[in-house]
């Protein structure tokens, strides 16, 4: 689970080292959302493809139960009504680059107003709604954009961030990983909290340490890394073949289970990698080519 939080925590910094120096203005906006929205929905329509084709052949009741619109167009976090349940998080990605665009569209100076209002906002709705009353609520106003922010005033505040004696952030990383799944806080709205703060000071310490990392383990990561989207939502569509084919249970029944889980792991990122390089980078470059984000 926490995989996703460290997601959230580091789109909301890259969104703002990306756009600290943008020019602003409708035209700088618009560029910037489409740009972020092809690199969403570039890089996810083929994962749903290939999921619905394989749900269709393995699992077709899930069609009866899956909200199909908002399965394609990812206007629905909820992962139980998703043909491809990882892309629960992407709604939120959506929203928080919709922020940020809002934020260029009115050429606001910063956007520290913005998000305290929201924040506030937020904090209400979680008091005074439950959730599931209004979806549409549920994501607005969810407790989880706090996580972006966490990512985007590590930015901001990076220089003094990073001055900090690295054995803080890791004491903090260890504490609030222990407290987050020793009172099983995911499902709660403590989870951008407690998992947050274990994920901001995760990128913290990555900041701190940034290019000491042994140079043949990087050329190692670096392609899981640049695969990292596709991965994210193509292990599901490997997972569900795996155990609907009969694989898995064999592997089990003859005593080869570690043997299978190292293969499925190779096998996930493989073939992610493959995908990346095939399909979702070459379409992302080719209908990005001529849209420019200009420096102000």
């Amino acid at each position: 689970f926490a995989g996703v939080d460290v997601f959230f925590v580091i789109s909301g910094l890259v969104m703002a080292k990306t756009t600290e120096n943008l020019e602003q203005g409708v035209r700088p906006g618009v560029k910037f959302l489409s740009k972020r929205c092809l690199r969403i929905y570039l890089g996810y329509w083929p994962i749903f493809i290939f999921s619905a084709i394989l749900i269709w052949q393995y699992k077709p009741e899930m069609f009866e139960t899956a909200d199909l619109v908002g399965s394609v167009f990812l206007t629905n976090a909820n992962m139980f009504e998703l043909l491809v349940p990882p892309a629960w998080s992407l709604p939120f990605e959506l929203y928080f680059y919709l922020l940020i665009g809002v934020g260029l569209l009115l050429k606001l100076k910063n956007n520290n107003l913005m998000f305290l209002i929201l924040s506030i906002a937020i904090v209400a709705k979680v008091n005074a709604m439950d959730f599931g009353v209004s979806p549409i609520l549920d994501l607005l106003l969810s407790h989880m954009i706090f996580e972006f922010l966490i990512g985007f005033y590590i930015w901001k505040f990076r220089g003094r961030l990073i001055k900090i004696n690295y054995v803080f952030w890791l004491l903090l990383l260890v504490v609030s990983f222990y407290f987050a799944t020793r009172y099983q806080l995911v499902m709660t709205v403590w989870r951008p909290i407690i998992f947050g703060v274990f994920s901001g000071a995760l990128v913290i310490l990555a900041m701190r340490f940034e290019g000491q990392l042994n140079q043949g383990l990087m050329m190692l990561l670096k392609p899981i890394g640049d695969a990292s989207y596709t991965l994210y939502l193509f292990h599901f569509i490997v997972l569900l073949w795996f155990r609907e084919v009969g694989l898995r249970a064999y592997l089990v029944e003859n005593n080869l289970a570690v043997f299978g889980f190292i293969g499925l792991v190779t096998a996930v990122i493989l073939l992610s990698y493959l995908l990346y390089r095939m399909i979702e980078k070459p379409l992302y470059q080719v209908l990005t080519k001529n849209i420019k984000l200009n420096k102000a």
